[in-house]
């Protein structure tokens, strides 16, 4: 039960870029499929294209500009560089509550999924899937940590690879020729979840998602921590631009998956449908476990390393330190279990949430600390905190306070001439009213005319990371030029990240 720290919280650094490759590309797979399940596209060409582009590009942009210099830190977690590179303590807890603030709703999703599988297939009650899962996960992470972790995601992606040739063998042996795109009927299979493709029918929220799917995948802490795991920076960036060709490589059976799981093949009782259900749990399972496990250990780590160790007990020895990493990992799956039993619906929005909350937390601050040598640390906090503001006002205001938002910036609002006269004129009614009952009447028709243009550009709530990420750069960017530079020293430790070598020669 007790390891270095080292292979607990990084895997001893020993894995090669191949296989990080292989545990980030199946790590991904269910933060993309659960961005679209949350009702930002249908599943047909388009929107898988949409999902596919925008977390390969982050891949790639977290290979090109943040993994190699990470690794080259030797840390073990993201706020600990954050605290390392700004010489600023505060920026340990505002980087641990960024990491729980976008992995939590995620974690609870994966957790939710367990629930809804076990439901679908075994006929079981949804908090029994959730136990399950949440028990399948802490054999992957409790014992070993990264290092388990790591082997552990290399079987998950050899099995999504291998349901995803049976399920395409299956579909050629049944019908003759490969499964079309427009069979991926998501919806249909998890008929309990609301679906909305809300970014699909709007080339301004497809623009959008496209934009948060890439800076959410850039900077998603339990995508970022696999950096620390590398033998060394060329191994990081090599990981990380790998990644995309794997991801794509399991996504392209995602017909033939999605054609045999249709409730009617299903149900017939056939050898086709028998094959459809045994590929159906364990692809399914193998992707929600590869995201979950990373999840969950992600918070585990910041919470025990940044938050125990280096806020509460210094100088506690290795094996409280374990205990306490464990104990965090336990934690956080039974709040994330509860939140899913609790709050499904609210749990599957979360989830799109979930990409704008990374984004607006850790990409400012983590491209312009390794690039800008100058950024201090009230700079780098300031532009953190003013991402992660604007991003939930963004998200929460329009919902709660739809009149005082959309009349404090109707400018932006995509509202037509036809809606901005009906609110006009219902508020004008509403002030008239004869009596409280009246008013009453006026007051939920005019809740129900705001709700529409309570918005800006008409970018969906989910979104609200394409304007906390360029509100975390200005902010960060103004405020390091105004404020004090960082030592010498720092800005000579910044130099020797970027000296280091990164492509291999």
């Amino acid at each position: 039960m007790t390891r270095p720290l080292s292979d607990f919280y990084t895997a001893g650094r020993l894995v090669p870029a191949f296989f990080n490759a292989l545990a980030i590309a199946g790590s991904s797979v269910g933060a993309v499929v659960f961005a679209g399940a949350s009702g930002a596209v249908d599943f047909d060409w388009q929107g898988t294209l949409v999902l596919l582009a925008g977390a390969g590009l982050g891949l790639v942009l977290a290979g090109v500009l943040l993994a190699p210099y990470l690794r080259g830190y030797g840390g073990f977690t993201l706020p600990d560089f954050l605290a390392e590179r700004f010489e600023a303590e505060t920026m340990r807890p505002l980087g641990v509550f960024g990491v729980l603030l976008c992995s939590f709703p995620a974690l609870a999703a994966v957790m939710l999924a367990f629930g809804l599988l076990g439901q679908a297939v075994f006929a079981i009650p949804i908090w029994t899937g959730v136990a399950a899962g949440g028990v399948l996960i802490l054999v992957a992470t409790l014992l070993g940590g990264m290092r388990s972790l790591s082997l552990s995601q290399l079987a998950y992606y050899a099995v999504m690879l291998l349901a995803g040739v049976v399920a395409v063998l299956a579909v050629l042996w049944q019908t003759g020729a490969p499964a079309a795109m427009d069979t991926l009927l998501v919806d249909e299979v998890v008929p309990s979840l609301p679906w909305k493709p809300f970014a699909q029918t709007s080339p301004v929220n497809s623009f959008a998602l496209l934009f948060c799917l890439a800076a959410g995948m850039a900077s998603f802490p339990y995508l970022l921590m696999r950096s620390f795991t590398a033998p060394d920076a060329v191994d990081a960036r090599a990981a990380f631009v790998g990644a995309p060709v794997f991801l794509v490589l399991l996504c392209l059976a995602g017909p033939a998956l999605a054609g045999l799981y249709e409730a009617a093949s299903i149900a017939s009782g056939d050898p086709l449908s028998m094959i459809a259900e045994a590929v159906l749990v364990v692809g399914a399972v193998a992707v929600l476990l590869s995201t979950g496990a990373a999840l969950a250990l992600c918070m585990g780590n910041v919470l025990s390393y940044d938050l125990y160790f280096k806020g509460i007990r210094p100088a506690a020895p290795v094996s409280r330190q374990l205990f306490a990493a464990r104990l965090a990992i336990v934690a956080t799956l039974g709040l994330a279990g509860a939140m899913a039993l609790k709050w499904p619906d609210e749990t599957m929005a979360g989830t799109a949430a979930a990409f704008s909350l990374a984004a607006s937390a850790f990409l400012p601050v983590l491209v312009l600390g390794v690039w800008w040598k100058r950024l201090g640390g009230e700079a780098a906090a300031a532009g953190m905190v003013a991402g992660l503001i604007v991003c939930l006002y963004y998200m929460i205001a329009p919902q709660t306070i739809p009149f005082l938002f959309y009349e404090s910036s109707s400018f932006l609002s995509d509202a037509t001439q036809v809606q901005t006269a009906a609110y006009e004129a219902l508020r004008q009614n509403y002030y008239v009213a004869a009596d409280a009952a009246a008013q009453g009447a006026v007051l939920t028709k005019w809740k129900a005319s705001v709700q529409p243009i309570a918005n800006w550009f008409g970018v969906h709530g989910a979104l609200a990371g394409v304007f906390g990420v360029p509100a975390g750069f200005l902010v960060a960017g103004l405020a390091g030029l105004f404020t004090s530079a960082p030592s010498a020293g720092i800005q000579r430790f910044v130099e020797s990240l970027r000296a280091k070598p990164v492509w291999r020669s």
